[in-house]
């Protein structure tokens, strides 16, 4: 890092590294033509940081390095859309098409020659508002005439940009586009959720939708999403002559817009293209649910206007369900690290979508019921976001043979034998038998994971094959494996085993908020782990938190204390948490050492936006000098540090009493104590 000492030199500095890291996103995220490596964007976003940290006055919002800045909000505030989002007409066969073709072309009082067919993203609608090439604001499109304000949760979506390309773009505008899910990263996405005790998303649009809405910007980061653009707010406000060019505009702009989109001369080639488009949809990597045509002048589209619902130069052709027919031959049962009993319905195959469906998901118990769906059943199959094959409905012309009864979850875990338990006002049904060898190598595989201990190279097939071997049996096994072990299994050569075995040996060091989440406590996903972490300080004192002491963390409800609390009173998991500290674990975070007892025995809470810290920054400055960092002002808090903009956490601070001081005290009581 150059010592820079002259504020001119720094901005240009500053500006420069904003620039080149903005250029790269872009490549990376809207072009996805990268041109740099990892290591180079790494390194320029870590001297940007660095410099912002050193001169906290040059930080300004559309930096690349405030996409995730934003404080968790307790709501979200309303947004009044300057131009109104109306939704689009609909028609759903080629007939319907010619109609609204035919009503068109008749209202403008002349034939029209060119048409734009565009993908119809099954995601969130959104707005975004630009002032000076800048993101100002970023909301949902709501009921059309207001929505709610997302600006720092977008923000974290690396195709939306902050800072705009180019220069002929409007003073102050509002582009409109749509987030989605990649159908990529959405299965394994719901495999966590479920995996946490949570119910899976049905379709990505959901699980966008849900993204957004997170509270906490940081959460809502977590979530691989993307977003593509399509319009803005006043297109006559303008020069752009038609939605050609305005698609063009919009990409030299910055924003990601669909490449799939069609200029139309001949209106006769649509049915051609849509027909190839149903047959290759399932090739994307995001859902789509129809084609959107538009007619492609501007002034064609401010003569034709709009009914009171949506405009009369636009409609959705939306395609045929994803819907098949067939016989399901029986209902059994998968086991989830957390020991879910899902239920599964076995088929006769049948082709959907080119794609051969054998079994479907069937949710839980209370689905079942509530569709009464039996073996034996006729039944509609769909796939749910053109992803997870589920079972819908008994068909309309179902046969149910005489003897049907109603179906009935196991008694005993189909894998261990051990007894099935469903809680009340609880929709899973689970096996508490955590040796259960099935549960316990979706356990060994999530406590392994990245975003558990990161055991890199202990994949699904090696866990596989230690388990044959009897090998391993629950985590603590992890810790005993020899070379001699490894060295005859599929794949292994010598170095193979020495980089596993160090990875494994890594593990034990590892921040304890991680290997809370490789647990697999249900209920408690990652970030629920870091704030029990911070919250207690270690493994053994959340082990011995009593049901209150749970109830005392922001965030942590009846139903999640109850699960936290059951997880260590159970004797085998009480066994394992003993085993794991013989074996060398950490139970206490080893990266944040105490160098002072100054605020010992002190619950500390942070609220507004700091400008000498980041957020992790004083967190462990607070553990440091022997504080407990907390996420949330309670009645146990006895400090709070309020930045600029502090919101309710500060309100309920001054009604409860507490001491609160600002960035400047904390940063004097700190250097007092150096």
């Amino acid at each position: 890092m150059e010592d820079f000492k002259e504020p001119k030199s720094v901005s240009k500095k500053i500006d420069t590294l904003r620039s080149q890291i903005e250029t790269a996103n872009h490549k990376y995220y809207v072009l996805q033509a990268p041109d740099i490596s990892d290591q180079e964007y790494d390194d320029m976003m870590s001297d940007l940081i660095d410099l912002e940290k050193r001169f906290p006055e040059l930080i300004t919002p559309e930096s690349p390095t405030q996409r995730v800045g934003g404080s968790p909000s307790t709501g979200f505030s309303t947004v009044l859309h300057v131009d109104e989002m109306l939704s689009l007409s609909n028609v759903f066969n080629m007939e319907q098409l010619y109609e609204w073709r035919k009503r068109t072309e008749k209202n403008i009082g002349e034939p029209i020659k060119e048409f734009i067919l565009e993908e119809k993203i099954d995601g969130l609608a959104i707005s975004l508002t630009y002032s000076s090439g800048l993101l100002l604001r970023g909301a949902t499109r709501g009921n059309g005439r207001q929505g709610e304000d997302i600006t720092e949760n977008l923000k974290t979506i690396r195709s939306i940009p902050l800072k705009l390309m180019g220069s002929d773009f409007p003073d102050d505008f509002e582009v409109r586009g749509e987030v989605f899910f990649p159908l990529s990263a959405f299965e394994k996405y719901n495999e966590e959720r479920v995996g946490n005790g949570e119910v899976p998303y049905s379709n990505t649009r959901n699980a966008a939708s849900g993204a957004l809405r997170q509270l906490d910007p940081a959460e809502a980061a977590k979530r691989p999403l993307d977003a593509f653009f399509y319009s803005i707010g006043n297109v006559r406000n303008t020069k752009i002559i038609s939605q050609y060019q305005l698609l063009k505009k919009l990409k030299d702009w910055g924003f990601k817009t669909n490449l799939n989109s069609h200029l139309i001369n001949n209106f006769d080639d649509v049915p051609d293209i849509i027909n190839k488009k149903i047959e290759t949809r399932l090739a994307l990597n995001y859902s789509i649910d129809g084609m959107v045509i538009k007619v492609n002048k501007i002034d064609f589209q401010e003569y034709l206007g709009n009914t009171s619902k949506d405009p009369r130069w636009a409609t959705a052709i939306k395609f045929p369900a994803t819907k098949v027919e067939t016989k399901l031959i029986d209902i059994k049962i998968s086991l989830g690290r957390t020991g879910v009993a899902t239920p599964y319905a076995v088929l006769e195959p049948v082709d959907l979508d080119g794609v051969t469906i054998k079994s479907a998901t069937l949710h839980n118990l209370d689905y079942i019921r509530s569709k009464d769906i039996r073996a034996g059943d006729d039944v509609v199959i769909q796939r749910a976001g053109d992803v997870i094959p589920q079972v819908v409905k008994p068909s309309n012309i179902n046969n149910r043979i005489s003897n049907s009864t109603e179906f009935q979850m196991p008694e005993e875990c189909p894998v261990c034998f051990s007894q099935l338990i469903k809680y009340e006002n609880d929709p899973f049904t689970r096996c508490i038998n955590s040796k259960c060898s099935q549960q316990m190598k979706r356990l060994i595989e999530h406590y392994a994971s990245k975003q558990s201990v990161d055991i890199e190279g202990l994949g699904e097939g090696i866990i596989n094959q230690l388990f044959e071997k009897g090998l391993i049996r629950s985590i603590t096994d992890l810790y005993k494996i020899t070379s001699d072990d490894l060295i005859d299994l599929e794949g292994f050569g010598q170095k193979s085993v020495k980089n596993l075995l160090d990875s494994i040996e890594k593990s034990k060091t590892k921040p304890i908020s991680r290997i809370v989440h490789g647990l697999g406590i249900p209920h408690v996903g990652s970030e629920l782990s870091e704030v029990l972490t911070d919250y207690f300080g270690s493994i053994d004192s959340i082990f011995l938190a009593t049901y209150e002491d749970l109830q005392q963390i922001d965030g942590v409800g009846p139903k999640i204390s109850e699960s936290i609390h059951k997880w260590f009173e159970t004797t085998e998991n009480k066994k394992l948490l003993e085993e794991l500290k013989l074996l060398g674990i950490s139970y206490k975070d080893l990266t944040i050492k105490t160098t002072s007892n100054i605020l010992s025995g002190k619950n500390i809470c942070v609220t507004g936006q700091l400008s000498k810290f980041s957020r992790e920054e004083i967190k462990n400055k607070i553990k440091m000098l022997g504080g407990k960092f907390h996420s949330s002002v309670t009645s146990n808090t006895n400090i709070l540090i309020a930045g600029e903009n502090s919101g309710t956490k500060l309100q309920k601070a001054e009604n409860l009493g507490i001491d609160i001081i600002n960035e400047e005290a904390f940063d004097s009581l700190i250097r007092s104590n150096v």
